[in-house]
C-alpha cells in the first residue's frame, strides 16, 4: 500500500473521531450554558428581591424612628416639662387635660395621658395591662423614660405607650406620666408598597430572642427563622425581613458567569472539531498527505481600522417654520418616559435633527386659549432661585398658563426666543408643561418642547436651539407633590427680583398677546454625542449609578457608557412617586443603597443624582460619602491646570480647606451666596471657568455652558479619576479632609427664618473668628468654622460645621448653640 493511500485511510478514521468528540463537546457546552444562564437569572431575581426588601425595611425603620423621635421631642419640650412639674407640685395625681391639649396640638396621634404618684408601691396591677404599665413606670424611674411599646387594645389594633418621669428642680421624683399614642394610625403611616414575593414584619421583643408579630406585610411565614431585623431606637420594636446577602448572591452570579463562559468555550471547541472532522471526511484521499499540516478552520481576524476622530460639534440649527392657520390646530403629543433607557446612537457629527431623529411638525396655539385653574395665583411660589409650589394647593396647569405667558412676554422683550421647555419625571409634569406651553404661545413667543429630560439636557438644548432661553419643569429633590419652574432667559438664570418680577408682571397685566408655535425636538442623542465627543476615559472604571427613579434614568447610564465607563444602574426606571428612596444625594440616608451596591459589586466608585439630575453625590468603595466641597478640590486642580490664575467660586457651606486647595492650584478663591441661580450669574460676572456648591451643584464654563449639570459633572469626575494611576478611592482619600457635619436643618414656621437670621447677625458675637455675612452668618476660626443661614426654598435654618478635629468641632458647635439659643431659647437644635 502506498504512503498516500495509508495516510488517506488514517485521516478518514481520524475525521470520524473528531466529529464524535465535537458533537459531544457541543452537547456539554450547550447544557452548561443553559444551566449557568438559568442559575444566573435566578440569582439576579433573588438579589433584586433582597435589595428591595431591605430598602422597604429601612424605609419603615426610618419612618417609625422619625415618629418616635417626634413624640420624644414633644414630651421633652420645655413648655410641657414646666407645666408637668407645676401640676405635680400642686397635686400628687394631677388633672392631665392641660398636658393632653399641649400634645394634641402636634402632628403626633396622641390618645390619652395618665398621671401616677411618685410612690409606686401601691400601684394597682389589676387594672388593664397593669403589670406591663408598672414595668414601664419602673423603667421610667430608672432611665427617665421607658422604651415605647405596642399594646393590643380591644376594638382597634394597637396603642403605642411610653412612660415618663416627672422630676423637680432638685431632681426629686414628683410623679409619672403614661402617654398612649394611636398605634393604628402610626402603622398606617408607613405601609410599604411592593409587589414582588417576600415579606416584612413589625415585631416587638418579649425576651432575649423572642418576638411577637405586630403587623406583617406580604407573604409572611408562620416562623421567622433566619429573618434579619432592624431595631427602632428607644422602642422594643424591630423591622424583620428575609434579606438575601448581596455578597452571597454576587458570588453565585460570578459562579454562573464562569459556568456560562466554560460552556461557550466548549461550544466553540466542539464546533471547531466537528467541522474539522466533517471537512476531512469530505476531502478526497488522493490529496491527503501525512507530511502536511491539517488545514485550520479559523481565519485570522482582520485588523480593525482605528476609529475616526469625532468632528467638533456644531450647534443644532433652530428651525423657523411659518405657523399653519389656527383652524388646523392639532392636539399636542406628549412624549412618554420609557421604563428602560432608550438605546440611541451617538450623534457624533450632530447632523440636523431632520436627518437623525423623527420630529413632529409645529403646532399653532390659539391665542384665546384659557386653562381653568383650581387655585389662585400665590406670590409665595415665586422664590429666590425658581418658582415652586404644591400641586393642587398653590400650583396647577392654570397657574402654569399665567407663568408661561409672563415668561414668553419677557423673552420677546429681550429678543431671546424661542423658549425651550423640558420636564422631569414627576406625575404632574405633563399637565404643567401643557399649561406652560399654552401660556408662552399666547404671548406670541414660539416653544421648542424637548420632552422628559434631565435639567442639564434642557440647558444644553436652550443654548443650542435658542439664545439660551429655556424653562425646566421640575420639583428637583422635593417630595412628589411638589413641582416648579427653573427659568433661563437669554443665557441668564432668573433669581430673586427677576423671578418675583414675573408675578408682578402677571398682577399688572403686562403680558404680550399673539399666536406662537410649538415644535417637538428630541435632543438626547445630540446631548450624549456632545459629551462623548469631548470626554473619553483613559481606562475603564466600574461605576454604580443611582438615579433614584428620577429623570436621570433616561440618560445617565448611556452617557457614562459612551465615555468608556462600565455602568451598573440602581433605580433607573423613572417613577414620579420615588418608591425606593428620596432622590436627594445631600442626605446620607438616601445613599445607603448605593453604598451597599458599590461594596457588593466591588465597584471603583458610586454616583447618585437628584430628581432632575442637576446635582451629584459620590461614595467610595469603602462606603465613605465624599462631600461635594472635596470633589470641588479635584475639579479646581484640573481646570486651573489649563486656566492658571482663574477665579473659582464656591458657596458659604463649603469647607475652609477648599480655599487653600484653590490657592495651591494657582487659582483665586471666591466665596459666594448659596443658590444655583446666584452662582451662575456670579460666574458670568467674574468670568469664572468653574463653580460649585455643597449641595452637589457643579458649574463648568470650561468646555461646557456654565450651567449645573450632574451628568456632565459626573463625566468630568470620571475623566479625572481615570487619568490617575492610583485607584479612585486612593485619589479621593488623598484630598484634604476634616471632621464635618452634613447640612443640618432647624425647622421653623413660614416667614420666621429670615427675621431670625437678621437678629442673629445683630446679636451674635464670635471672639477670634472672621465673620462672613454675605449669606447668613459664617464664623471662621483657625481650626474650623460654623454657619447659620436661612434656606431660600423651605422654612428651615441650614447649619453646617467643619473643623480639624472632634474637639474643635464640639467647641465651635457649643459657641453657636449658646448664640442661637440666646436669640430664641425654644429652638430644637440638631447638634
Amino acid at each position: 500500500m502506498s504512503r498516500k493511500a495509508f495516510s488517506g485511510r488514517s485521516y478518514v478514521r481520524g475525521g470520524i473521531n473528531w466529529s464524535i468528540l465535537g458533537v459531544g463537546l457541543l452537547i456539554i457546552g450547550f447544557l452548561l450554558c443553559i444551566g449557568g444562564a438559568w442559575y444566573l437569572f435566578s440569582q439576579h431575581d433573588q438579589l433584586n428581591q433582597g435589595r428591595q426588601l431591605q430598602t422597604h425595611a429601612r424605609q419603615m425603620q426610618t419612618t417609625l424612628q422619625k415618629q418616635v423621635n417626634l413624640m420624644r421631642t414633644l414630651i421633652q419640650r420645655r413648655e410641657f416639662r414646666n407645666l408637668a412639674v407645676e401640676l405635680f407640685t400642686d397635686s400628687p395625681v394631677p388633672d392631665t387635660d392641660r398636658l393632653l391639649r399641649l400634645l394634641s396640638n402636634s402632628q403626633a396621634p396622641v390618645q390619652s395621658l395618665s398621671a401616677y404618684p411618685a410612690d409606686l408601691t401601691e400601684f394597682d396591677v389589676t387594672e388593664p395591662d397593669g403589670f406591663m404599665v408598672l414595668d414601664m413606670l419602673l423603667e421610667a424611674e430608672e432611665k427617665g423614660q421607658s422604651d415605647f411599646q405596642m399594646i393590643p387594645v380591644p376594638g382597634q389594633e394597637y396603642q403605642l405607650t411610653s412612660g415618663h418621669l416627672v422630676a423637680g428642680e432638685a431632681g426629686e421624683t414628683l410623679g409619672f406620666l403614661l402617654v398612649i399614642w394611636d398605634g393604628t394610625a402610626i402603622l398606617e403611616s408607613f405601609r410599604p408598597r411592593f409587589n414582588d414575593a417576600g415579606f416584612l414584619g413589625l415585631q416587638q421583643t418579649v425576651g432575649p430572642s423572642e418576638f411577637v408579630s405586630i403587623k406583617t406585610y406580604g407573604d409572611a411565614p408562620t416562623r421567622w427563622v433566619g429573618a434579619e431585623r432592624l431595631a427602632v431606637e428607644g422602642t422594643q420594636l424591630q423591622i424583620a425581613y428575609p434579606y438575601l446577602s448581596v455578597q452571597t448572591a454576587e458570588d453565585a452570579k460570578k459562579t454562573s458567569l464562569l459556568t456560562v463562559l466554560l460552556g461557550m468555550l466548549l461550544l466553540a471547541a466542539g464546533f471547531i472539531w466537528q467541522r474539522r472532522g466533517e471537512r476531512e471526511r469530505r476531502t478526497p484521499l488522493q490529496f491527503m498527505d501525512l507530511q502536511a499540516d491539517p488545514p485550520s478552520p479559523l481565519r485570522a481576524p482582520r485588523p480593525s481600522p482605528p476609529p475616526p476622530d469625532p468632528p467638533s460639534l456644531q450647534p443644532l440649527p433652530p428651525t423657523t417654520v411659518e405657523p399653519p392657520p389656527p383652524e388646523e390646530l392639532q392636539p399636542a403629543v406628549e412624549p412618554t418616559i420609557p421604563s428602560e433607557p432608550v438605546q440611541e446612537s451617538i450623534a457624533w457629527d450632530n447632523v440636523p435633527p431632520s436627518e437623525t431623529e423623527t420630529r413632529q411638525d409645529m403646532e399653532p396655539i390659539k391665542p384665546d386659549f384659557v386653562q381653568e385653574s383650581s387655585v389662585a395665583l400665590d406670590g409665595s411660589i415665586f422664590r429666590a432661585y425658581d418658582i415652586r409650589g404644591v400641586i393642587g394647593k398653590t400650583l396647577d396647569a392654570g397657574v402654569a398658563v399665567q407663568i408661561g405667558r409672563a415668561i414668553g412676554s419677557l423673552a420677546l422683550e429681550q429678543g431671546a426666543g424661542p423658549v425651550v421647555v423640558g420636564r422631569d419625571g414627576r406625575l404632574s409634569g405633563p399637565q404643567l408643561v401643557e399649561g406652560l406651553v399654552n401660556g408662552v404661545t399666547q404671548s406670541g413667543c414660539d416653544v421648542i418642547d424637548v420632552g422628559a429630560v434631565p435639567t442639564g439636557v434642557l440647558y444644553y438644548a436652550a443654548h443650542e436651539l435658542s439664545d439660551g432661553t429655556g424653562v425646566m419643569v421640575t420639583g428637583s429633590h422635593n417630595p412628589p407633590d411638589y413641582n416648579g419652574f427653573k427659568i433661563m432667559i437669554g443665557g441668564k438664570t432668573l433669581y430673586g427680583p427677576d423671578i418675583y418680577g414675573l408675578f408682578e408682571r402677571i398682577e399688572a397685566g403686562q403680558l404680550a398677546s399673539g399666536s406662537g408655535t410649538k415644535t417637538t425636538q428630541p435632543v438626547l442623542s445630540a446631548y450624549k454625542g456632545r459629551i462623548a465627543s469631548d470626554i473619553h476615559l483613559q481606562r475603564s472604571l466600574k461605576v454604580v449609578a443611582d438615579t433614584g427613579n428620577g429623570i436621570g434614568g433616561v440618560a445617565v447610564a448611556d452617557v457614562l457608557r459612551a465615555i468608556g465607563a462600565d455602568v451598573y444602574s440602581l433605580f433607573e426606571e423613572v417613577d414620579g412617586e420615588f418608591p425606593n428612596h428620596h432622590p436627594d444625594p445631600s442626605e446620607p440616608e438616601n445613599l445607603e443603597d448605593l453604598i451597599v451596591a458599590v461594596k457588593a459589586l466591588n465597584a471603583d466608585i458610586g454616583v447618585a443624582f437628584d430628581g432632575d439630575a442637576d446635582r451629584l453625590g459620590v461614595v467610595t468603595p469603602d462606603g465613605e460619602i465624599v462631600f461635594p466641597d472635596r470633589i470641588m478640590m479635584l475639579f479646581a486642580a484640573d481646570v486651573l491646570s489649563r486656566n492658571p490664575g482663574a477665579t473659582v467660586i464656591y458657596d458659604v457651606k463649603c469647607t475652609g480647606h477648599l480655599k487653600t486647595a484653590i490657592e495651591a492650584s494657582g487659582g483665586k478663591p471666591l466665596m459666594w451666596k448659596t443658590g444655583h441661580s446666584l452662582i451662575k450669574n456670579k460666574m458670568k460676572e467674574e468670568g469664572a471657568p468653574l463653580a460649585g456648591e455643597m449641595s452637589g451643584h457643579f458649574f463648568f464654563k470650561e468646555r461646557w455652558y456654565g450651567v449645573d449639570d450632574g451628568i456632565y459633572s459626573c463625566a468630568r469626575l470620571l475623566e479625572i479619576l481615570a487619568a490617575h494611576e492610583e485607584s479612585p478611592q486612593e485619589v479621593l482619600k488623598a484630598l484634604p479632609s476634616s471632621v464635618s457635619t452634613p447640612e443640618l436643618k432647624v425647622y421653623m414656621s413660614e416667614g420666621e427664618t429670615h427675621p431670625y437670621v437678621q437678629a442673629f447677625k445683630e446679636q451674635a458675637s464670635f471672639d477670634g473668628a472672621v465673620i462672613t455675612t454675605i449669606d447668613g452668618v459664617r464664623a471662621d476660626y483657625s481650626d474650623g468654622w460654623g454657619l447659620v443661614r436661612s434656606s431660600n426654598t423651605t422654612p428651615v435654618l441650614v447649619l453646617r460645621f467643619d473643623a480639624d478635629n472632634e474637639q474643635a468641632l464640639k467647641r465651635i458647635q457649643n459657641v453657636f448653640r449658646a448664640q442661637m439659643l440666646a436669640v430664641n431659647p425654644d429652638l430644637e437644635l440638631p447638634f
